[in-house]
């Protein structure tokens, strides 16, 4: 008798688990929050076993599409209650190091910053997407076309925009992470700074 879930095999779960962190990462630079990724991704794996996954010739490219236009309808969802929200939205800091079940110390995982979540806000849906699979993911416009379902052309005229918007809100000093964490104390103060002066004037 054929399984009714489709091909709901040991393989088929295991297959999906070797690319679960990639698309954790994928889908929380497309949606700002690590809840919503996890979400979007056990999404995809329903998606996953519903399929004949022994005719999926690339899984991994497979599951991209799925997840990515999970991502688009999620954002598109999402962005009325943003627009609404009260004060300035900001993305969730990410927490977890996804990257230790594929590679420690991908270049991917070290572009996770509070002002490119914040670039990346201000950019169309399609943009974002197509931004985040070509220059962060380094995938092929061609890739990137089939996930996005438009043609190569049209996806590197959105990444050629979205390069320019997030390049431009780009903060025009780079600041040590490390001295960014440390407040200064009197001691590491300067003289003038961390003693009061009397005023002479006064």
């Amino acid at each position: 008798m054929s399984d009714p879930q489709g091909a709901r095999t040991p393989n088929a779960s295991h297959e999906f688990e070797a690319h679960r962190a990639y698309l954790t990462r994928l889908a929380y630079r497309m949606l700002g929050s690590i809840a919503e990724a996890e979400d979007a991704v056990q999404d995809g794996y329903l998606r996953w076993h519903r399929q004949d996954t022994a005719r999926v010739d690339n899984p991994r490219a497979f599951l991209n599409q799925v997840v990515t236009r999970l991502c688009l309808d999620r954002i598109k969802q999402t962005r009325n209650q943003r627009e609404h929200y009260v004060g300035v939205w900001l993305p969730e800091p990410l927490v977890e190091d996804w990257s230790a079940a594929e590679h420690a110390a991908s270049p991917v995982d070290q572009d996770v910053t509070v002002a490119l979540m914040l670039a990346l806000e201000r950019l169309s849906p399609l943009e974002r997407a197509a931004f985040i699979l070509h220059d962060i993911f380094d995938m092929a416009f061609d890739d990137v076309a089939t996930a996005l379902g438009r043609t190569e052309a049209a996806c590197r005229q959105l990444a050629s925009r979205a390069r320019r918007r997030v390049i431009s809100a780009k903060p025009r000093f780079k600041i040590d992470p490390n001295e960014g964490r440390v407040l200064p104390t009197p001691s590491s103060l300067p003289p003038a700074a961390a003693t009061p002066q009397a005023c002479n004037n006064c």
